[in-house]
């Protein structure tokens, strides 16, 4: 069966399940700490996975991991991720938890990378603007990298305003190959 579709399906019934306890927001946040291990963990993600590793020591981990007192919908859906023998869509399962409740919450995830620092006004001044235009929340992530060379790239979801100065300059780069390609 598709791996996809799995996670999905386990995503979809864990947040009915959190909902119906009232929990639904406490394991998203939850989730992210568990997405953030996993990515920044390999060694974790691959102890999971490993057969040597006893079912109640993966569950212990997982019951631990994430901080102190975990809610039951959390403990729920450990024991039948390790029972259902899972460990290797755990990781999709909690990306499609967090995707499935930013859907269901209307939470648009906007990146905004800049060369410079952006002011705090700036930065809720289009925060305001974008929650007035997706009519929902924004989750609003910034980063500095300076090799963008001047302007912004703003992402909101899977959309990209690539407003760069070196994005900018590839696509001149890019039109000007393709017309000399025409002229040749």
């Amino acid at each position: 069966m598709d791996e996809g579709l799995i996670s999905k399906r386990y995503a979809k019934a864990l947040y009915f399940h959190a909902s119906d306890m009232g929990e639904e927001t406490l394991l998203y946040h939850r989730m992210q700490i568990l997405d953030a291990l996993l990515r920044k963990m390999p060694e974790f993600k691959a102890s999971l996975k490993s057969p040597m590793i006893l079912v109640k020591d993966k569950m212990n981990l997982l019951e631990n991991v994430t901080g102190k007192n975990p809610e039951q919908s959390y403990l729920d859906f450990i024991n039948l991720v390790i029972t259902n023998r899972r460990e290797d869509t755990l990781h999709l399962i909690v990306l499609s938890y967090q995707k499935f409740y930013r859907q269901k919450k209307n939470i648009n995830i906007v990146h905004l990378i800049s060369a410079k620092k952006i002011s705090g006004k700036a930065i809720e001044r289009i925060r305001y603007l974008t929650e007035q235009q997706t009519h929902g929340k924004v989750e609003f992530s910034t980063h500095i990298d300076p090799s963008i060379d001047g302007g912004f790239i703003f992402q909101l979801n899977d959309i990209r305003i690539d407003a760069s100065v070196k994005g900018q300059l590839n696509q001149i780069s890019r039109r000007l190959a393709q017309i000399n390609k025409s002229i040749i």
